[in-house]
């Protein structure tokens, strides 16, 4: 479409919808190529005040294959295996949303489909890296155990 101008040349007119469609298909596809979408590493999160959760859970309480769910209080799960208790983080190493327990069998991310077995360790993606392994201690004299969820023990650390 153009127009004239009383004084000169023809003008061209700004067709302001089809510019805004092309600049948008533009980005559009940008965002489809890879690196464009979310990246896969969950987003920094502001360190908890409390890092340090008292369970009411003792020694006893766990025997190997038993799995405590403490998600209410700071997600994460206290575990037995064979050699000792150890707790996992509840925190999907994808993009940080909170697994779902399936008894000793492992862990699940409803968000995105990533499967951990019952050590943390990755089965199926998105997620690259396995879930953390927190320190666990036994209080005294009750024996309670406290896991603290701002350190993160190699995963052959048991109680």
């Amino acid at each position: 479409m153009t127009m004239a101008h009383p004084d000169g040349p023809p003008l061209v007119s700004v067709h302001p919808r089809r510019a805004f469609c092309a600049t948008l298909g533009l980005l559009l596809a940008g965002a489809a190529l890879p690196g464009g979408a979310q990246p896969a590493v969950p987003p920094e999160l502001p360190p908890d005040p409390h890092p340090l959760k008292l369970t009411e859970a003792t020694r006893a309480d766990l025997t190997p294959g038993k799995v405590l769910d403490y998600r209410r209080l700071g997600a994460f799960f206290l575990m037995a295996d064979e050699r000792g208790i150890y707790a996992l983080s509840g925190i999907c190493t994808h993009l940080g949303c909170i697994v779902h327990a399936d008894g000793a069998a492992g862990f699940a991310c409803p968000c995105h489909g990533s499967e951990y077995d019952g050590h943390g360790e990755v089965t199926q993606g998105p997620a690259k890296r396995h879930l953390r392994h927190l320190e666990v201690k036994e209080t005294d004299p009750q024996g309670l155990l406290l896991v603290d969820t701002a350190s993160t023990v190699p995963p052959e650390t048991r109680l």
